[in-house]
């Protein structure tokens, strides 16, 4: 047959076989939702109608966490992990797709939420596995994670930590009550000092970095913050934390989380006086942990 005769390739459902298919599968996807899901920008994300009537402070949807787990893992990654679970919306996610979810929950109200939302998940809702592993729920700080979990255990972590004390405090800015997180002990929140709590932060996802297998992922849900005057690029700030030698991730990309369908009060923030910007987006953080041959001399010690 003449080149020219030669049909193109145009399916990008079906490619021809190539030594690249050959390699083990970065996810499940088809070409097309490949695509459609590598836009940095995710604005199709919705709660759902128990997730919008909830009272926790901060929650993400679980439709987040099976896109996530959609995209950064494959059907032999099984193990899933949340260090500040909150509501539980990590372990739903991933119970969802029959995988196993284990969370860390320092407040004992949110705990005992999370917990009930796992039990009475429906079994109409587990689409490939309805028989699955049970979600594994530890009512305690996430530094005592060994305690609980092997090392190179884990095939993606995704989570997201507190917003330092914002939460806890008097809003000037959009007048929102305050709705805190308890205070329990271990409460990362309750440090006062941003560099320290910083500080604090790493020291978990040093325990994270220990559980999860080489390269592997760690997604990080976070939003940058301004405490009165002063702005705070908390996504940024975490990032180089998280990076530095004593934690030992990889910054591997970035998406941004439009959540703008949510916000139907927004306000003149600041006016007439200070103009100020309405933040309607999240960051997710892409964190690799590396192959061990790759970093040498790296020291397994947790954060000062």
């Amino acid at each position: 047959m003449d080149k020219r005769e030669q049909p193109l390739f145009t399916d990008l459902e079906t490619p021809p076989r190539s030594t690249a298919t050959k390699r083990r599968r970065a996810n499940e996807l088809t070409g097309s939702e490949w695509t459609r899901y590598s836009i940095s920008v995710w604005n199709d994300i919705r709660k759902s109608a128990d997730e919008a009537k909830s009272s926790h402070p901060a929650m993400f949807p679980s439709a987040l966490v099976e896109r996530l787990l959609q995209c950064f893992t494959c059907r032999a990654d099984q193990v899933v992990l949340d260090p500040f679970c909150g509501s539980g919306a990590t372990l739903l996610g991933a119970r969802k797709v029959g995988k196993l979810g284990i969370g860390f929950e320092v407040s004992k109200d949110y705990y005992d939420l999370a917990l009930k939302r796992v039990r009475e998940q429906q079994p109409s809702v587990l689409s490939e596995r309805p028989d699955g592993p049970e979600p594994r729920l530890y009512n305690c700080d996430a530094r005592l994670m060994a305690q609980h979990v092997e090392a190179e255990s884990v095939d993606i972590c995704i989570t997201s930590p507190p917003y330092w004390d914002i939460l806890s405090r008097k809003r000037t800015a959009d007048y929102k009550g305050i709705r805190d997180y308890a205070g329990a002990p271990g409460d990362v929140s309750r440090v006062d000092d941003y560099g320290q709590f910083l500080d604090a932060l790493a020291a978990v996802f040093h325990e994270v970095h220990r559980a999860l297998r080489s390269k592997k992922y760690c997604i990080v849900d976070v939003m940058d913050i301004r405490k009165h005057d002063k702005f705070y690029p908390l996504h940024a700030d975490l990032a180089r934390r998280l990076t530095e030698p004593d934690v030992g991730f990889v910054l591997d990309d970035t998406i941004i989380w439009d959540r703008r369908q949510e916000y139907n009060n927004l306000r003149p923030l600041g006016y007439p006086t200070t103009f100020r910007i309405n933040k309607i987006h999240e960051y997710l953080l892409v964190f690799a942990k590396p192959d061990a041959t790759s970093a040498p001399g790296k020291k397994d010690a947790p954060p000062a």
